[in-house]
């Protein structure tokens, strides 16, 4: 059975780092980037079965990234969890309606991660 990849973006580099191993731990294979456009760069050699995105991130944020793949015929599928400490419910509002399938607030725990990633694609 092929391993699941996942693609953590966010700007906080031990956050994305921890989150990464963890992930790895739990027998998926990861690539991490710091911001929208590493994301978008990643994803032309690398296609994850799942993305965790940071909203609030430099260069692009996650927004706009979420916007970029959902308008791309071969990235439109991947499912994509946001993960962001954003506090109010128009973020959370805006990236479900961006195509967002979850949206964890920050700083959440990495078994909320694990439980959500485990529901929506199976290791």
């Amino acid at each position: 059975m092929k391993t699941k990849t996942i693609l953590v973006i966010d700007d906080t580099p031990d956050l994305q780092r921890s989150i990464i191993q963890f992930l790895n731990m739990e027998g998926y294979e990861t690539v991490g980037a710091a911001n929208g456009q590493e994301a978008l760069d990643t994803l032309a050699h690398t296609i994850p079965d799942l993305v965790i995105t940071d909203l609030l991130m430099p260069v692009m944020d996650g927004y706009s990234f979420i916007e970029h793949i959902k308008a791309d015929a071969q990235l439109r599928d991947i499912p994509v969890v946001v993960f962001s400490a954003k506090p109010d419910d128009d973020s959370q509002d805006k990236a479900l309606a961006l195509g967002a399938v979850r949206f964890i607030r920050k700083p959440g725990s990495i078994d909320q991660i694990l439980d959500t990633v485990n529901e929506i694609i199976q290791p």
